[in-house]
């Protein structure tokens, strides 16, 4: 079938690259990799943080908040092209759509899922799960997408169990007891990754932010893994000139 007879079978119109939703004609929910990602990795993003947006959609005037509890230090989703106002825009809308609209959410996923072929899905590049009935529609896009391997990250203590039962999706944890963010500076990552050992728990350090050429599309360490730790990426901190860079790299190489 077409991309336009399967969006069809969802009740959603498919015109010209675009999709007709409640709040008029809109880009396609889910967007295909990055530099970091790699192409093959598709993700669902939303706006992060907990600042409020003034934006336009189609003309008409929202005031949109974004999706997580707190503003954490150093989230790279804040920073950098996230600041652009395209960038906000497509972000909005996303959110939008996922607050007010979550049945044509759900259909619109799940369409685009079938029609891609997508087999690789990170819910959330930015945001976070903020509520019972939003992750209840991952749990139920995710139930009826089972050739897509699906990961996620959340800071919210009460939704990191949420997806037990799915086997095609894995959470990790944002926020570790005893511990801090799953992120930070090398020494925090040295730290964190030797105290998890201790704990007897199974930890990978992402790659991504020693090697150019790593990229989501060919690891599996967020898909497979409850505790997944990574060097801060934001533009104030450039690990590579940390005295501790060398040590982490090692680590790394060793995993």
């Amino acid at each position: 079938m077409s991309k336009r007879e399967i969006y069809k079978e969802y009740g959603i119109n498919y015109v010209g690259g675009k999709i007709e939703s409640p709040v008029g004609l809109i880009p396609e929910l889910l967007v295909n990799g990055n530099a970091k990602l790699g192409k093959g990795v598709w993700t669902f993003s939303m706006l992060a943080g907990t600042k409020e947006y003034n934006v336009k959609i189609n003309g008409i005037d929202y005031t949109v908040k974004g999706t997580c509890a707190c503003d954490c230090c150093g989230c790279y989703a804040q920073t950098g092209n996230y600041r652009f106002s395209s960038t906000i825009n497509a972000l909005a809308i996303r959110t939008v759509i996922a607050r007010e609209y979550i049945d044509f959410m759900k259909r619109a996923i799940m369409a685009q899922i079938q029609a891609d072929n997508i087999k690789l899905l990170r819910i959330h590049a930015s945001g976070d799960f903020f509520s019972a009935e939003y992750v209840n529609a991952w749990k139920e896009i995710a139930s009826n997408s089972n050739s897509c391997v699906f990961w996620s990250y959340t800071k919210v203590k009460s939704f990191e169990r949420s997806f037990d039962n799915i086997p095609n999706v894995n959470i990790v944890k944002s926020l570790i007891d005893g511990c801090g963010f799953n992120f930070g500076h090398c020494d925090y990552i040295i730290e964190t990754y030797q105290k998890l050992l201790g704990l007897e728990k199974t930890v990978h350090i992402c790659k991504c932010g020693v090697d150019k050429n790593q990229h989501c599309v060919n690891c599996k360490g967020c898909s497979e893994n409850e505790y997944v730790l990574f060097i801060e990426h934001s533009t104030a901190y450039k690990a590579e000139t940390d005295s501790s860079f060398p040590a982490l790299v090692k680590l790394i190489n060793a995993q």
